[in-house]
């Protein structure tokens, strides 16, 4: 993906020089073909041309002010004082004189647009060219903008004791259709802005090439460049005639508007996915709040059995009139309670050793008959009077002590989760299965281990959510059963890190039966 888009950039960058340089060839041509020069005297266009440009150069300057990216921020400031600048000079030296009814002077003209240039390019070098540009805040704009505002009005009164720039043409067939040529001064001045906007360019097409700056803003400051080149050659500015630099400049204005206009259009979209992910993380929370408190009341109703049963055991046992069966078999039944309020803590333990990111398993090798005693012994202790019944492949029966790579107790864990649940949900006297089978693929030999009952089955709409955290089934009625919801959570989270899957296949009214797998020892 990096490479392509290098690509990309690299070819767009490629055309970018590739304009740049037929514009000098062309300008250069020009120089001893006046012929050539493009030149028409149309008031009416002008005047539009120049309205646009002035217009989208505040634009842009206008947009990049506002949405400045940490990212390139501090260049994109000084891009903005720049077009700025420039939209300011054509709208003051242009309109405001054109406006009050006063007539401008070519030369007069010439030195105005010759300044605006000049600062804006040292704005556009200032921020493209250094690697790491100084801020320009808001003070120091305040600053170059006095000081530009100044040098232009003392250039208004004071132009026409300076060198002129330009002088009217012996002949318009020879000056390619302008009425002034220019002189050697103009030569010599008009190198400044073009300089710096070729090196404004420069450092926009390093940039670029790094990715460090958008492809609109290097077509602009080509352009830009363009447009300086071919002033060098036609330098009458804000007058009735259209010259090839009138129309650089405008591609430039339209370039940077349409920049511009991309840019909105990528900041409401970010606006947009911002909004959407604060959505969804406030709804996250309300879930979280809401589970937070079924939580807290799902803990307090688990507990309340239990130790509601073994206060009323303890009393019971407190009395004087009970024979040695009895006060046994209420033993039996407080060390049952206990082990399930064990049982909990340690799910709720789990639960959340299982949500840190340090989260892991130690596998080792663990002979299987060592968890499936284990399991038995557990299950002796379930109520219910379920017989457990416990079925081992033939390939796995051959009289070998087969071994898993395992966390015994975590695995410990998930067989008891599977045991306790399928005791819950089927009928007293029921079996549950235990089945075990090697089973060989494109991976090393794994051992499945499946956790069947007889009971109702699940309810569709469930299977997904009782793997989730605190989710439960629901019973025939529909309504959900009593627990926390952490078992089959957790007994997922712990499959998972022996590069498994817990997983269940369900028929209803038929049981489920729920399984995962081992990788076998060789």
């Amino acid at each position: 993906m990096r490479s392509a888009l290098s690509t990309k950039r690299l070819n767009a960058l490629t055309l970018a020089v590739a304009f740049a340089v037929a514009v000098v060839a062309w300008s250069s041509v020009t120089l001893y073909t006046e012929q050539l020069r493009f030149a028409v005297f149309a008031p009416k266009i002008q005047v539009g041309v120049e309205t646009a440009t002035v217009i989208a150069r505040l634009f842009g300057a206008l947009v990049l002010s506002m949405f400045i990216t940490e990212k390139s921020g501090e260049r994109l400031q000084w891009v903005a004082g720049g077009l700025l600048v420039s939209g300011l000079g054509g709208l003051v030296f242009e309109y405001l004189d054109v406006t009050l009814g006063s007539v401008q002077n070519p030369n007069t003209a010439t030195y105005e647009s010759l300044v605006v240039w000049t600062v804006a390019a040292v704005l556009f070098a200032v921020g493209l060219v250094p690697r790491r540009p100084p801020r320009l805040g808001r003070r120091l704009m305040l600053m170059i903008l006095a000081v530009f505002g100044g040098i232009g009005f003392a250039l208004h009164e004071t132009a026409h004791l300076l060198p002129p720039l330009i002088l009217e043409a012996s002949s318009v067939a020879t000056a390619g259709g302008l009425p002034y040529e220019a002189t050697k001064w103009n030569w010599v001045l008009a190198v400044i802005p073009l300089g710096l906007a070729s090196a404004a360019t420069l450092g926009a097409a390093s940039l670029y090439r790094r990715g460090a700056l958008e492809g609109w803003l290097l077509v602009a400051m080509v352009l830009l460049a363009c447009s300086q080149m071919r002033t060098v050659v036609q330098p009458l500015a804000y007058s009735p005639v259209l010259t090839s630099a009138d129309l650089f400049r405008f591609a430039f204005a339209a370039v940077v508007a349409l920049g511009g206009i991309l840019k909105l259009h990528h900041i409401a979209s970010e606006r947009e996915a911002l909004l959407a992910t604060e959505k969804e993380t406030n709804r996250h929370l309300e879930e979280l709040a809401v589970m937070k408190a079924d939580f807290t009341a799902m803990i307090a109703h688990e507990l309340n059995s239990p130790l509601a049963a073994i206060r009323w055991l303890a009393d019971m046992l407190s009395t004087d009139n009970l024979t040695a069966e009895e006060r046994k078999d209420a033993l039996e039944k407080i060390q049952s309670e206990t082990d399930a309020l064990n049982a909990l803590v340690e799910d709720v333990r789990t639960a959340g050793i299982v949500e840190r990111d340090d989260f892991d398993v130690e596998l080792r090798p663990v002979p299987l008959k060592m968890l499936l005693d284990a399991a038995a012994a557990f299950f002796r202790t379930l109520p219910g009077d379920h017989p457990l019944v416990i079925e081992v492949g033939t390939e796995l029966a051959q009289g070998r002590e087969e071994r898993v790579w395992a966390d015994a107790g975590r695995i410990g864990q998930v067989l008891r989760n599977l045991l306790s649940n399928a005791a819950k949900y089927s009928p007293e006297g029921a079996p549950v299965e235990i089945r075990v089978m090697l089973e060989t693929g494109d991976r090393a030999e794994r051992v499945r281990i499946e956790v069947a009952d007889s009971g109702r089955g699940i309810h569709p709409d469930d299977v997904a959510r009782i793997f989730e955290k605190f989710g439960r089934g629901r019973d025939a009625s529909g309504r959900k059963v009593p627990g926390v919801g952490l078992g089959l959570y957790l007994s997922r989270r712990i499959t998972r890190c022996h590069d498994g899957e817990l997983t269940v296949r369900s028929t209803s009214g038929a049981g489920s039966v729920f399984a995962f797998e081992l990788e076998a020892v060789r």
